[in-house]
């Protein structure tokens, strides 16, 4: 008869899963407090880019850009305080798919 193996060993898939959940959900609530901070650009959100980084680059080069050329720059003059939150939180879900997708090659490239 076999011991019985902890329950964040028996399932490592729900504890990963909650872990990339907690680093979106934290990204956003960052995100979140900073805007109704109202904050501008400061070291904060230099620290939430750098927390997203590659992941907010991505969204930026591959979503955002593209969409601003096919639609046009509606520039008002003034800044929104909650306009970094597209990129920090679709930068931290591209951030868990990249992990995702890696740990899926590798384990497919191990056997």
């Amino acid at each position: 008869m076999s011991p019985k193996r902890p329950a964040h060993l028996a399932h490592p898939g729900r504890s990963v899963r909650s872990l990339a959940l907690c680093y979106i959900g934290l990204m956003a609530a960052a995100g979140l407090v900073r805007g109704f901070a109202g904050a501008t650009g400061d070291g904060y959100l230099a620290v939430l880019y750098f927390l997203t980084f590659p992941g907010s680059l991505l969204v930026t080069v591959f979503g955002i850009l593209p969409l601003n050329a096919l639609l046009g720059s509606a520039t008002t003059g003034t800044a929104n305080p909650f306009g970094p939150l597209v990129y920090l939180v679709g930068g931290a879900v591209v951030n868990v798919l990249l992990l995702w997708a890696a740990a899926r090659v590798f384990s497919r490239l191990r056997g």
